[in-house]
């Protein structure tokens, strides 16, 4: 994998996004000290399988499990990894817009009076129509926490969006009616998860962002499935990182989505 920085640091870390495993908080404090170790910079809590963090996305965590958010938080910072706390509303969000605004705010302000300052919001994987209706409802939503957030956040907001690669496009890439839609009003600033020509891509390459910059223009940071293994659990995906070659003229960084067993992510 060829992964040049130049002017600036190129952010580069593990994403939990994965579906069926939920890491034990020992797991992700092993993940946090191998990350620190290979010189590393950030880590995104996004378990599916979390019902808080998406079924039940706008009932507030006990305060059990508070405890374990902020221990998990001071390690990582710790340990120089930017910790990102995400959530996915995608699945009820829009049945009653204010509402649901409100609840969303209060949760990432539970984080944040723990400590968290870096959020994400994942509208991946819903059963939805993707549409510009869809693609308008998200960029509204974002502009919304964004401007919540300005200055409670120590970066910009991040987002994976249901169009998250280009096989989902269903056609042009550039004639996406979600991702035109999107764009439209998505504060630019915004960090966008992008997996590349597929969910699980064989190759990605500056070309590809730059086919997807064509459309919408937010700065890309590459969820990586290549080690996912959620959708075939009982293979389990190690070897070298292959057919990557990109730099930070075209991503701003990469997270690697793993197959949720500890020591194999950390090898």
């Amino acid at each position: 994998m060829e992964l040049v920085e130049e002017n600036k640091v190129v952010l580069k870390g593990y994403l939990e996004g994965y579906y069926g495993r939920l890491l034990s908080w020992e797991g992700r404090s092993l993940l946090l000290r191998k990350l620190s170790d290979l010189d590393m910079n950030f880590y995104i809590y996004g378990p599916k399988e979390d019902p808080y963090h998406r079924i039940k996305w706008s009932e507030l965590y006990p305060e059990e499990e508070l405890n374990n958010f902020r221990a998990f938080h001071n390690e990582a910072l710790k340990l120089g990894i930017k910790p990102y706390f995400s959530l996915s509303p995608g699945m009820s969000y829009g049945k009653s817009e204010s509402e649901n605004l409100d609840n969303l705010i209060k949760k990432f302000k539970q984080l944040n009076n723990i400590g968290f300052t870096d959020f994400a919001i994942f509208f991946d994987d819903i059963d939805s129509v993707r549409d510009d209706k869809l693609g308008a409802k998200h960029s509204l939503l974002l502009e919304q926490v964004s401007n919540f957030f300005e200055n409670e956040s120590s970066s910009p907001l991040m987002f994976c969006p249901t169009v998250y690669c280009n096989s989902f496009a269903n056609g042009s890439l550039v004639n996406c009616s979600y991702l035109q839609s999107l764009s439209e009003r998505v504060p630019p600033n915004l960090h966008m998860l992008w997996t590349g020509n597929e969910v699980v891509s064989k190759t990605i390459s500056d070309q590809d962002i730059n086919t997807l910059k064509q459309v919408i223009s937010n700065p890309v940071i590459i969820w990586d499935n290549y080690y996912a293994n959620d959708y075939c659990p009982n293979n389990i995906f190690v070897g070298p990182l292959k057919g990557r070659s990109f730099t930070n003229k075209s991503i701003l960084g990469l997270g690697i989505n793993a197959t949720g067993l500890p020591i194999t992510d950390s090898i």
